[in-house]
């Protein structure tokens, strides 16, 4: 019974994306393809949703959008004191250096997906990019971040700071089905509601190229000899942005 209720609740969910979210997914395709023309980068970072690894350097994906992953890491240990459990741990500023970092620059595309768009990591990283003039697209849920409040010191969720926002759809607090004997609903949405939409932004840019007579580069599998490939379509790719 609970395996039917879940295919329903996805049955549902991509219902309602494809009912309430087309035209922002096919603006999206064409943010994608303007970029693609105008040789910018088209960068993709979410916060552990799925998307960072299924939308990029795929067999059967495009070649020109590409993770973002930034890590902190101090190698320290000592006295969990309350002193140390009573400091600000927020990370603002740190998305500055991530930009000087990176590939990215004025004009480029950065997708970042966040189904709660609170923490002040990904406002941070939205903030900073936009200013320094990139466009941004936010994958989230405004039913969930609608609910909770911002980590960033400026107050704004991720939805409030992008230039266009796809709402994946997802419930308060992710989950689909509530069990009886369970606390916590079971089965978050987030994740597969995002995967489904950023496959079809991939087709609205396909089909948006393809009214530009411009043909981008797909993925194909190295398991089937498509190394070579690869590498020419990688060549090609630092040539003509796609």
């Amino acid at each position: 019974m609970i395996i039917e209720r879940y295919q329903k609740a996805v049955d549902d969910l991509f219902k309602k994306v494809r009912d309430t979210q087309m035209d922002k997914i096919k603006e999206a395709g064409k943010m994608m393809a303007d970029a693609m023309c105008a040789k910018k980068n088209i960068v993709i970072h979410d916060t552990g949703h799925i998307i960072n690894a299924e939308m990029t350097q795929r067999s059967g994906g495009l070649i020109a959008p590409k993770m973002l992953r930034y890590y902190l890491v101090t190698e320290t240990d000592g006295l969990d004191t309350p002193e140390k459990r009573a400091k600000n741990l927020n990370m603002e500023g740190m998305a500055e250096l991530v930009y000087r970092c990176s590939y990215m620059t004025g004009g480029d595309l950065l997708i970042i997906g966040s189904v709660s768009g609170r923490s002040d990591q990904v406002v941070d990283l939205a903030i900073t990019c936009k200013n320094h003039g990139c466009k941004i697209i936010a994958l989230t849920s405004l039913e969930y971040s609608s609910q909770v409040q911002s980590c960033h010191t400026s107050g704004k969720r991720l939805y409030e700071v992008a230039d266009l926002v796809i709402d994946n759809c997802a419930p308060l607090g992710d989950g689909m089905l509530d069990l009886e004997g369970y606390e916590v609903p079971f089965g978050p949405a987030s994740g597969l509601s995002a995967v489904y939409i950023m496959w079809q932004v991939y087709a609205a840019c396909l089909e948006e190229m393809e009214k530009r007579g411009l043909k981008p580069g797909i993925l194909k599998s190295s398991n089937n000899g498509g190394d070579d490939f690869n590498l020419e379509l990688e060549h090609r790719y630092q040539e003509l942005g796609y």
